[in-house]
């Protein structure tokens, strides 16, 4: 959660000074927020509205960081992109029922987890997305050691992708 919110302190103070002083206001607001204001209202809040928050959301966070300040972060592709939200928008149906098919289950399952990491770090390997296949393992990883949810899925995807998939989109056609 920290990571996220001192992301948006870089986000919108990189609207009005530069790249490195953003990252260095939100590098201060992580730090308050993960050590000082850990249990305030407002950070227990931001974490009943987004939890849980996963890997996804966090290492997105950095790569934006990390691209603004110059470094070469690989990303995706529109059409990428595009594949995703129409993906995790018809696994949304799924979990919520509106598809009777129930995909979510598969993300508390060890197999399957394991062959959705392997597929999704061969695939890394063939575009070349080291950032991709480090999400996917990095997921793995909290998911076997209990951190946050019992559910793969929940530590690689979260529900704001939606928008920020549709946002991003909209800006490369703009």
């Amino acid at each position: 959660m920290a990571v996220v919110l001192g992301w948006v302190v870089f986000a919108l103070s990189g609207l009005v000074v530069s790249s490195s002083l953003a990252a260095g206001l939100a590098l201060v607001a992580a730090v308050l927020v993960g050590v000082l204001w850990r249990d305030t209202v407002a950070v227990n809040g931001a974490v009943a509205v987004l939890a849980p928050v996963g890997i996804m959301l966090p290492a997105l966070a950095l790569r934006h960081v990390a691209v603004s300040l110059g470094w070469d972060v690989p990303g995706f592709s529109g059409v990428e992109i595009a594949v995703l939200l129409c993906a995790y928008v018809a696994f949304l149906a799924c979990a919520f029922g509106v598809i009777p098919v129930d995909v979510y289950r598969y993300g508390y399952a060890p197999w399957p987890v394991a062959g959705m990491v392997l597929a999704v770090c061969v695939y890394a390997l063939v575009t070349g997305n080291w950032f991709l296949a480090g999400v996917a393992v990095l997921g793995q990883l909290a998911w076997v050691m209990g951190w946050g949810s019992s559910n793969w899925f929940d530590m690689v995807l979260h529900v704001l992708l939606v928008p920020v998939a549709v946002v991003v989109l909209v800006m490369r056609v703009f």
